[in-house]
């Protein structure tokens, strides 16, 4: 007899959102962040279990397992041989990508904080961190909190690459001005803005 599958739970679901946003932002880079990220990931754990018994192991069974796996390669060599290429081709290309990203927000981040901190000046910033820009609820909770002249509201972005925003879709690097008042700002940009920029009067919605 099967048991049924038990349905996702929403509510457990935002909390862990929210939980791993709040982690987000008590990190000062995004380096940081992804080694802690790392380390709680499963296959962080699976590798550390693998390490503790890698070492309980004899070299007999080691050199065994060594060559079971050598004759399953040769078993699917075209195969193996087709996902390496394509490995050694798309991996550096898409690292390349990523770090060119990175390096022009580096380059960016200053004029992006003067432009940034000339307009949240004696603002109060509401800083949310949204899964999905499509929702109505999102929509409406940031038009009424921008309503207000003297509030400003930055989102995160969820899309490390995406320029999909509120109402616009063009690539941005750093922060894009949504309408007035709303800016859509890129996590990896965040910790800087964070450290240079929001010293004070900053709520963060989780």
């Amino acid at each position: 007899m099967k048991l049924p599958k038990s349905e996702p739970n929403p509510s457990m679901e935002l909390v862990r959102e929210a939980l791993e946003n709040e982690r987000f932002t008590a990190h000062k880079s995004i380096f940081g962040y992804a080694l802690s990220a790392f380390r709680r990931a499963r296959l962080y754990a699976a590798w550390k279990t693998f390490l503790t018994r890698f070492r309980q192991i004899r070299m007999v069974a080691i050199i065994l397992r060594i060559l079971s796996a050598a004759l399953t390669l040769l078993q699917t060599g075209a195969f193996v041989l087709l996902a390496t290429v394509l490995l050694l081709i798309v991996l550096p290309l898409l690292l390349a990508f990523l770090l060119g990203i990175l390096l022009t927000a580096l380059l960016q981040s200053g004029r992006s904080n003067r432009f940034l901190r000339a307009r949240l000046e004696k603002k109060h910033v509401y800083v949310l961190f949204p899964s999905n820009l499509d929702t109505p609820f999102l929509h409406q909770n940031v038009r009424s909190l921008s309503a207000d002249p003297t509030h400003a509201v930055l989102l995160v972005s969820p899309y490390w690459i995406s320029g999909k925003g509120l109402i616009q879709s063009s690539f941005f690097c750093t922060v894009r001005e949504e309408w007035e008042n709303v800016f859509l700002i890129r996590r990896y940009y965040f910790f800087k803005l964070k450290r240079q920029v929001l010293t004070s009067n900053v709520a963060y919605l989780f």
